[in-house]
């Protein structure tokens, strides 16, 4: 079950409790309530979630959901700074729940002691503003990935082995997702965290830089790695990082193609063109108001794609767009197909653009 925060408002005691914090310009009074309001997941309740959690409840965010189905083992101890011998043989989540209302009671903490799946993961993610992804698979990771992308939510990733550690921000703003890093054709798989070594302290300097990202993003304060991959390697103590190019992610389009769009209208380029000439057309662009207002065709109007779901505008459409021609517009082929989706399952006739 899902337990939000109850208020957004400061207590006497936490402003006695985050004072360093609200003295900060960045921060202040505002940006705390910010972090009280925030609701975050880890997917994975390992050594990279171990310091972010930490940090993340202490600092003061409101909501915490954790997503692990294993149990401590003994080989965990040297880097799951959570645990300890006498929790050997119990559900992590279990234990991260009970140390984390020691540390701060005002943290509400949500756990599901089972493993994200494709019939679960968009289930769990879609009550949380940010994901953070500790994981320790591809498989995982490329669920994540594509469940956060559906739900627009952001998608924080660490990944640690030997002496080195990768941070990046996907789905934020409309940039790059996990695949762009990692595209599937390459066919990755991942050894056995058993017969792999890792310096302990590796993962706690990785799992509080995606804490740190999360803490920004909330804020709005900072250059947020997205677009970009951090890596650190810390035998020769040496920050790098490499920028992502952003793909098509023909993953996502395949299963939409084969099993969403069967129903569908499509229009090329120069059909949107021809259409575009007639007065009774509404052009709906369904990008984020920040790409929306740094181009856009002549005449179109602005709806996001998240705000597409929304009854109101469902609502809006049927009567006042109901009788015009309505072309759905995102240069991203898969928004535009989401969007289409929305607008089927509502009964409204429309074109999708095709930028194929």
């Amino acid at each position: 079950m899902f337990y939000p925060i109850s208020t957004n408002n400061l207590s006497e005691l936490e402003y006695k409790r985050y004072a360093r914090h609200l003295v900060l310009d960045n921060i202040g009074d505002n940006g705390q309530k910010k972090l009280k309001a925030a609701k975050i997941l880890f997917i994975g309740a390992g050594g990279l979630a171990a310091c972010g959690i930490i940090y993340l409840a202490t600092s003061g965010v409101g909501c915490l959901g954790i997503v692990d189905n294993d149990q401590v083992a003994y080989s965990n101890l040297h880097r799951q700074i959570l645990y300890k011998d006498d929790d050997i043989g119990k559900l992590k989540v279990h234990v991260v729940r009970d140390r984390i209302k020691d540390i701060n009671s005002q943290c509400a903490i949500n756990i599901y002691s089972c493993k994200v799946d494709e019939y679960n993961c968009r289930d769990i993610i879609k009550n949380y503003d940010i994901v953070i992804d500790t994981t320790d698979n591809f498989q995982s990771r490329y669920l994540i990935s594509t469940s956060c992308y559906l739900q627009n939510k952001i998608h924080i990733y660490g990944a640690v082995q030997s002496f080195e550690g990768h941070v990046s921000v996907f789905n934020y703003k409309s940039g790059p997702l996990y695949s762009d890093l990692y595209p599937k054709n390459l066919n990755l798989y991942t050894k056995k965290c058993s017969i792999l070594g890792i310096l302990g302290v590796l993962t706690g300097i990785i799992g509080t830089l995606q804490a740190v990202e999360a803490m920004k993003i909330i804020l709005g304060i900072g250059n947020i790695l997205s677009g970009y991959l951090l890596v650190y390697n810390l035998l020769d103590a040496s920050f790098k990082t490499i920028e992502i190019a952003p793909k098509m992610n023909f993953d996502l389009m395949n299963y939409y193609y084969e099993n969403k769009l069967s129903n569908f209208s499509f229009i090329n380029h120069s059909n949107l063109l021809c259409i575009l000439n007639k007065s009774a057309v509404i052009l709906i662009d369904v990008r984020q108001p920040e790409e929306f207002s740094k181009y856009h065709l002549s005449k179109a109007i602005n709806i996001p794609l998240k705000n597409l779901k929304f009854r109101k505008t469902i609502n809006f459409i049927h009567y006042y767009l109901i009788d015009k021609k309505i072309v759905i517009y995102c240069y991203d082929n898969l928004r535009s197909f989401l969007a289409s989706q929305i607008l089927y399952k509502n009964q409204i006739k429309h074109y999708c653009f095709n930028s194929e």
